[in-house]
């Protein structure tokens, strides 16, 4: 037998096992049995991969075909658990989900190099956090203020020293660790400098040709603190707004380096200003700026004004997209029928659990306030387990499930990119305000009612 014919009778031998090797394994200590899912992460985006139910002896298996990336362990009851996909099946024990350093890898050094890192960074930044008002009102010459002072830049150096030290490993997590570690600050110079300089420098170790970042959340939260610092207490309200335009311009001037990259970051870009209701942001969003950098096909131009005019589907203003179906419970509505005075379009995840407590706020809301009606619209969740919870907590409104999850037309008709996401309308269906979270809503209404 010639050598061609032993290597593939060979391969033919371990194929079957090669397709089933395991991608991703888990054993979940003090957590009941249930379904768990694995979601892969795309900055703001959260994509159901797989789900399976736990064994009895609390382990789960996925056999997905997974590409580089960060992905996501998130029970039906809602607790989550972040790893890095590097070609090389993942296993994990996790003793108590709540707590990072509960969490084992095993033979995974990219995955114990990122939770170690995120594990010292969280310890770093609080311990900052708690030096920063003394720095910033104590007495100079005091000796308190110079210990605070030694003990933030000894946080610091010592900070660097550790990543730098995981750096050296030159694997996935060190590309992921370079972009996200905060810049160290020169404590010598006064507020306004530190300030400058941070911003000058924020965005200094991200490559923007790297397109591994784009399937993770590192580099949107990274955008997202680059953003936040150009904002001070002591702006107008026009002042913040120009902060963010030229914040953002910034950005998406380096990310044209490439097609790909820069539509990532002006899809979210665009989208979390859409979320955060800045308009005036999301007018400058719309002319696409540096789009005429990119060497581009017609077809990938034709993307970005798709997301555009996405994203231009929900502004203040608009008539709402029509809703219509039969509720979870066989009740036939249409949103545009509703007649009260102002209607509440509200998607939710029955398996997040912020959304959960919102379902139940929302049954004293509208119990006080009979000139609302509610459209809930759930994108993630089991139907019986959606129906008990809303059956035991009473509360009035008509809710929708189709099974389709995030591929429910309804979800892209709202431009909705995360749960949960509210819409107020008034009697005419037409969007009057989007509240960032529940409380913002309540606001809002006491205005309208003042």
């Amino acid at each position: 037998m010639d050598n061609r014919k032993l290597l593939i009778i060979t391969l033919l031998l371990i194929m079957p096992f090669l397709n089933n090797a395991q991608s991703v394994s888990a054993t979940l200590f003090n957590v009941p049995q249930q379904n768990v899912y694995l979601n892969a992460v795309t900055g703001l985006y959260l994509e159901v991969v797989d789900s399976v139910m736990m064994t009895a002896e609390k382990r789960v298996e996925f056999n997905s075909n997974l590409t580089k990336g960060m992905y996501q362990l998130e029970t039906e009851f809602g607790q989550t658990v972040d790893f890095l996909y590097d070609d090389a099946p993942v296993k994990l024990i996790l003793k108590d989900i709540d707590k990072a350093d509960e969490i084992e890898f095993i033979d995974s050094q990219v995955n114990t190099d990122w939770n170690n890192y995120l594990i010292f960074k969280e310890l770093t930044m609080n311990s900052m956090d708690l030096l920063k008002p003394i720095l910033r009102q104590y007495d100079k010459k005091s000796e308190f203020y110079i210990n605070a002072i030694n003990e933030y830049e000894q946080l610091q150096n010592e900070f660097v020293s550790f990543t730098d030290s995981l750096m050296l490993h030159d694997n996935y997590a060190s590309k992921l660790i370079k972009v996200d570690r905060f810049p160290s600050v020169n404590l010598n110079d006064d507020f306004k400098k530190q300030r400058d300089d941070m911003i000058a420098n924020f965005l200094d170790d991200v490559d923007f040709n790297d397109l591994s970042l784009i399937p993770t959340d590192v580099l949107t939260n990274k955008i997202f603190d680059f953003l936040s610092i150009q904002l001070t207490s002591d702006q107008s309200q026009q002042q913040q707004i120009m902060s963010l335009i030229l914040a953002s311009d910034n950005v998406l001037n380096r990310a044209s380096v490439n097609f790909e990259m820069y539509k990532f970051v002006f899809q979210f870009l665009i989208e979390i200003f859409n979320e955060l209701n800045l308009q005036d942001v999301v007018e400058y969003m719309m002319r696409l700026p540096y789009s005429e950098n990119i060497e581009c096909t017609e077809s990938q131009y034709n993307e970005l004004v798709s997301i555009v005019e996405f994203n231009s589907r929900t502004r203040i203003g608009s008539i709402a997209k029509n809703i219509s179906g039969t509720t979870i419970f066989d009740e036939n509505f249409d949103l545009y029928s509703i007649e009260n005075d102002f209607t509440i379009v509200y998607f939710w995840s029955y398996t997040c659990e912020h959304c959960r407590e919102n379902v139940k706020d929302f049954k004293m809301f509208l119990d006080e306030n009979p000139d609302f009606s509610l459209v809930a619209v759930s994108v993630k969740g089991d139907l019986k387990k959606i129906k008990n919870f809303v059956k035991k907590n009473k509360v009035n409104g008509y809710f929708y499930h189709d099974g389709l999850e995030w591929n429910c037309p309804f979800v892209s008709d709202y431009a909705v990119t995360a749960t949960p996401s509210f819409y107020l309308l008034d009697k005419e269906k037409k969007i009057i305000f989007k509240p960032f979270d529940f409380n913002e809503l309540i606001d809002f209404v006491k205005i309208i009612k003042q």
